[in-house]
């Protein structure tokens, strides 16, 4: 059999890809039939990984979890990157909706007197860093499922997955479900949708770590979600608290300034 040499690290090999670095053998000269190839290569790669992966978190959660976890993987989206890019999207699409204008507003004296002001600035911040903000809460979700389905056999890591399959439904159901908001943008009747949209986002994790659980006792189930729910709520008003106190010594010190 013919012997190549890779060009991107030099290693000696048989066959289609370097067994090495996974360099393709044949690598032409850039040009149009190229670009056509590239074109062709991620629209399958969206519509055999991002597509089949989001069609299967709705039609078969708990099952396509423990299938990824147990190593069946080849079809499925990588769920990190599942998760930062429809983050991604996700708060993109929300800069369509103004929603600084449901936003209860804050008294100036208040303002002056805290020498706070979380207004559009903070929650443009939001947004932007929005597929930060989601992956961040991740590994603290995990934390706490872990402890609180401990005993049902998936380890710590193998938890982080299962939330960013979680976090993954609830951006996709919230992508799906964003022209009902745009349209209800200006209405008096937006924050309405809005909540009852935001209550089936969660209910939807619900149904999928239950799907994932579905051999237990529903009873053990409930009380261990329910476990796992007050675990994340404790640790959730915690982090807050501590944010908010470094914020206000921050600003004491002159180190930022939030007027």
């Amino acid at each position: 059999m013919h012997h190549n040499l890779c060009k991107n690290c030099q290693h000696t090999f048989e066959g289609n890809f370097c067994s090495n670095c996974g360099q393709k053998t044949s690598t032409k000269r850039l040009d149009w039939h190229f670009v056509k190839e590239e074109l062709q290569y991620t629209f399958l790669h969206i519509n055999k990984g991002l597509l089949y992966t989001a069609k299967q978190l709705f039609t078969q959660p708990g099952k396509t979890i423990r299938d990824y976890i147990d190593g069946k993987r080849v079809q499925h989206y990588k769920p990190i990157l599942l998760v930062f890019v429809l983050a991604g999207l996700n708060g993109l699409l929300t800069h369509y909706i103004d929603v600084e204008k449901f936003m209860p507003k804050t008294d100036t004296h208040v303002k002056m007197k805290s020498g706070l002001s979380f207004g559009k600035e903070s929650f443009d911040w939001i947004l932007s860093h929005y597929s930060i903000i989601e992956l961040g809460l991740i590994p603290i979700l995990s934390l706490c499922s872990y402890l609180a389905f401990k005993k049902w056999g998936y380890n710590y890591i193998e938890n982080i997955i299962i939330n960013c399959f979680a976090s993954g439904q609830r951006l996709l159901f919230g992508i799906a479900v964003f022209p009902i908001e745009y349209l209800f943008r200006k209405s008096g009747y937006f924050v309405t949708i809005s909540s009852i949209l935001s209550l089936i986002t969660y209910l939807l994790t619900v149904w999928t770590y239950y799907k994932i659980y579905e051999k237990q006792v529903i009873g053990n189930f409930i009380l261990r979600f329910l476990l796992f729910a007050f675990l994340f709520g404790i640790i959730f008003i915690l982090t807050v608290v501590i944010a908010i106190i470094l914020v206000l010594i921050l600003t004491k010190s002159h180190y930022i300034n939030l007027h």
